[in-house]
């Protein structure tokens, strides 16, 4: 999918809108990060530190000390062999991504964009496009040509 500089530019302005509705509700980007990948497991299965950091590219004190302010604000519980969502974790993790795709919406419905950033709001509209194809289209990056 082609994506130019200025689509780049905005899903990077998304990227801090959803920073800023996770602020609001009382997480750093990366306990957020971390809570979804919890969240995302089977409730009944701990996750191990050592996996959460590899599914999140991070390194293993990084995630231990996110996963401890987790379990002391109650979102998450530790066990033996890792760590779980607890159930108020997984209503407020439901919760904020509510509101990051909301607030995402009406961010970007008011600017100008590209075929690209249209699909994405029909996406956005339809309940299709997630936080996570966001972080994927920022990784990515621009194509390097209009295949039109």
């Amino acid at each position: 999918m082609y994506r130019s500089d200025d689509d780049i530019a905005l899903l990077t302005e998304l990227a801090g809108v959803l920073d800023q509705t996770v602020a609001a509700g009382g997480l750093s980007a990366g306990m957020y990060l971390l809570l979804r990948e919890l969240v995302r497991a089977d409730p009944g299965e701990p996750v191990t530190i050592g996996n959460l950091a590899a599914r999140l590219g991070a390194e293993g004190d990084e995630v231990a000390e996110l996963a401890a302010r987790l379990v002391q604000d109650e979102l998450a519980t530790a066990r033996p062999n890792g760590v779980t969502a607890t159930d108020v974790g997984r209503a407020r993790a439901e919760v904020l991504e509510r509101g990051a795709n909301d607030a995402m919406l009406a961010y970007v419905i008011e600017r100008p964009h590209t075929a690209t950033i249209y699909g994405l709001v029909a996406s956005m509209q339809s309940g299709r496009f997630t936080i996570e194809d966001l972080i994927d289209f920022i990784a990515e990056g621009p194509t390097r040509s209009d295949p039109s």
